[in-house]
């Protein structure tokens, strides 16, 4: 745990290991209502982050407080539905041929995109289809929380490029905000797991001796990060923090310290991400798809 405080200018805690983000998450004066925006800095990450994950005014789930009834029911349904979809997932269903082929070396990275993309929006749409301009859109969406060139900004917000990615998200997932999310956000980071599954996949001693099970286990990536903020003074871990401080739980460095699956989803929390069981099933369903069916 890291803490930066300069009076009038930041309050900030980084949160790298598991313990503690559990603890974070159990907190009840730790939420993401985001009502403050001060001090100075704290204001000027938290009003970028939040105009990019939103829409049409509405924040995205991942941003939403606890005590939101529509973010809990949406998210529940959305975790059922998914998961509903991951046991016939594991044994490597047709849907997943474009992917295996891929994964046998014949596709590039764009091609993964629209590949991964697709998938994840058929869960909110039946007649998803990915193109090279939604995949774009995506790369768009997830660069901006993170871009902070005051020049790149400003040309971003005079030609409308994060604004348009995500009006034309939502036009393929009926305006679904988790859909938003899923197919422009999330998503990135099974493209990862997949590039790490090419690297094991053109070894051909682990291709033979990896079960899907653990080329799952080895695959799965984080989020770099998730926000957090105080609704009140309070203490973490020993740490005391203020009203309005607010917390960066690196999600992907306590899985690089940890090797823990549980940070990943955020399983035990009350902010547990509903792919928690769909992601794994659908990593281990490519990798035997590749390996038994060829």
């Amino acid at each position: 745990m890291k803490k930066t405080r300069i009076p009038g200018w930041i309050d900030v805690i980084k949160v790298d290991r598991p313990d503690e983000i559990d603890e974070m998450t159990r907190n009840p004066q730790i939420d993401r209502r985001f009502t403050s925006l001060s001090p100075v800095i704290n204001g000027l990450l938290l009003g970028h982050v939040l105009a990019a994950l939103c829409f049409r005014g509405q924040r995205f789930p991942t941003m939403s407080p606890r005590e939101c009834p529509a973010r809990a029911r949406k998210q529940e349904l959305l975790w059922v539905s998914l998961n509903r979809e991951a046991p016939s997932l594991k044994l490597g269903p047709d849907q997943l041929e474009n992917l295996a082929v891929w994964l046998r070396g014949t596709g590039n990275e764009l091609e993964l995109g629209m590949l991964v993309q697709q998938i994840v929006g058929r869960s909110f749409s039946d007649t998803y289809t990915a193109t090279s301009e939604s995949w774009s859109a995506a790369l768009a969406l997830d660069a901006a929380p993170r871009k902070n060139n005051p020049f790149t900004l400003l040309v971003w917000w005079l030609t409308g490029r994060v604004r348009k990615a995500k009006t034309l998200l939502a036009s393929k997932v009926n305006g679904d905000l988790a859909g938003i999310h899923g197919t422009g956000v999330a998503l990135h980071n099974i493209v990862k797991s997949f590039q790490h599954m090419s690297s094991l996949y053109s070894n051909l001693s682990l291709r033979s001796s990896l079960s899907p099970e653990e080329v799952s286990r080895q695959c799965l990536f984080a989020p770099a990060s998730i926000l957090r903020q105080a609704t009140g003074a309070g203490d973490l871990a020993g740490c005391p923090f203020r009203k309005g401080t607010l917390f960066v739980a690196a999600l992907s460095e306590a899985r690089k310290k940890s090797g823990s699956e549980e940070v990943v989803f955020l399983r035990n929390s009350w902010s547990r991400c509903p792919a928690e069981q769909w992601v794994p099933a659908l990593l281990e369903g490519v990798w035997r798809r590749s390996t038994e069916h060829f």
